[in-house]
C-alpha cells in the first residue's frame, strides 16, 4: 500500500509538469533549420546523384519508392515542397500537422539522397522521437505557452503522460549516441593510443586548413598535447552520456561544453548541419523542459519595430466620427 501511494505520489508530481513548452519547441525548429539550409544552399545535382550500381536517380527501391521525391517524380519540385514544409516547421505553427510532415521529409531525404550525414541521421531520429510530443501537443504555435484554462480532465492527463514518456525516450536516445560515440573508439586503436586527432587534424581533405594546420604545428606534433586532447574527447563524450543521470542544475554546464565541442566541429571539418543536430539533441537532452527560453526580449524588440507601423496603419483606418 505504501508503495502505491508512493508511485500515485510521485505520478501525479510528474503530471503536474508542462512538457509542452518552447523547449520542445525550438528543438524542432532547430532540427528543421538544418534540413532547410541543405535544401537552400545545395543544387539538387549535389545531394542527388548515381553511384556505382545505381543508374536511376533517385533510386526508388524498397521503401525510397514511398520518398516524396520518387512520388513527385521532379527533384525541383519535391525541394521546393521540402523548403515549405520545413518552413512551417520553424515557424512552429500546428505542430500536430507539421511534425508527420517534418518526419516525412526526413524519410525521404534519408532515403533517396547520396550526401548525407550523420546529422541528417541524427535528425529524422529525434524528429521522429518528437511526434508523440508534437501530436499530444494542444496549441497551434509551439512557442506560445499552455493556455491556463486547460482542462485537466483523464484524456488530457494521459496526452500529457505520454509526451512526458516522449521526453524520456529522447534524453535516452540521446544518451545512447553519446555512449556509442565514446565506447565505440575505443575499437581503434588511434583513439586508444590518443593520436586519432593528429591524424584528423592533418587530414587534407577533412582536417584543418592549411593556415591553421600551420599555425597549429606544434600542437600536432607535441606528443602529450595531441593524446590530452585526444582522450579529452572521450571524456567529454562519456561525460555527456552521464549527464543522464546528473541534477538539473549541473546539466547546464555539460551542454555549454557539448555546444561547445560541436561548434569547433565546424570550425575544424565545415558541418553546420550536423552541428544544429547536434545542438537540437543536447537541448532536448539536458535542459529541463520546465525552463522555457525567455522569448520576452525578442518579442518586445519586435513590437517595437513594428509599431510605428501599427500606428501608420490605425491613422489610416481610423473610421470618422459621425
Amino acid at each position: 500500500m505504501q508503495t502505491l501511494t508512493a508511485f500515485d505520489r510521485y505520478l501525479n508530481a510528474l503530471l503536474a509538469r508542462n512538457p509542452w513548452t518552447n523547449v520542445y519547441g525550438f528543438v524542432r525548429s532547430l532540427l528543421a533549420l538544418g534540413t532547410l539550409c541543405t535544401f537552400l544552399l545545395n543544387d539538387m545535382g549535389t545531394l542527388f546523384r548515381p553511384i556505382a550500381g545505381q543508374t536511376d536517380c533517385p533510386s526508388c527501391i524498397g521503401l525510397a519508392q514511398y520518398s516524396l521525391f520518387c512520388w513527385l517524380g521532379d527533384l525541383e519540385t519535391a525541394r521546393w515542397v521540402c523548403i515549405g514544409i520545413l518552413s512551417l516547421v520553424v515557424i512552429g505553427i500546428y505542430p500536430r500537422l507539421t511534425a508527420l510532415l517534418h518526419v516525412y521529409v526526413g524519410f525521404s531525404f534519408m532515403s533517396t539522397a547520396i550526401l548525407v550525414d550523420g546529422g541528417d541521421q541524427v535528425t529524422l531520429v529525434l524528429s521522429t522521437l518528437l511526434l508523440p510530443l508534437a501530436l499530444t501537443d494542444p496549441r497551434t504555435w509551439h512557442w506560445a505557452s499552455l493556455p491556463v484554462d486547460t482542462g485537466a480532465s483523464t484524456a488530457f492527463q494521459f496526452r500529457k503522460l505520454i509526451a512526458l514518456t516522449s521526453y524520456g525516450l529522447l534524453r535516452l536516445q540521446v544518451a545512447l549516441i553519446y555512449f556509442e560515440a565514446c565506447v565505440g573508439k575505443f575499437k581503434v586503436a588511434e583513439w586508444a593510443d590518443g593520436t586519432a586527432l593528429y591524424y584528423w587534424l592533418s587530414n587534407p581533405t577533412f582536417g584543418l586548413s592549411p593556415e591553421m594546420q600551420s599555425l597549429l604545428l606544434p600542437i600536432l606534433t607535441n606528443r602529450w598535447l595531441i593524446v590530452l586532447l585526444t582522450w579529452s574527447v572521450l571524456v567529454l563524450e562519456g561525460g555527456l552520456f552521464l549527464g543522464l543521470t546528473l541534477e538539473p542544475k549541473y546539466r547546464r554546464y555539460l551542454l555549454w561544453a557539448g555546444v561547445g565541442f560541436h561548434f569547433m566541429i565546424i570550425l575544424i571539418h565545415g558541418l553546420p548541419t550536423f552541428f544544429m543536430a547536434m545542438t537540437a539533441a543536447l537541448i532536448i537532452f539536458l535542459r529541463p523542459y520546465s525552463q522555457p527560453f525567455n522569448t520576452r526580449p525578442v518579442v518586445s524588440r519586435f513590437r517595437k519595430l513594428t509599431a510605428p507601423l501599427q500606428l501608420e496603419e490605425t491613422a489610416t483606418v481610423s473610421p470618422a466620427r459621425v
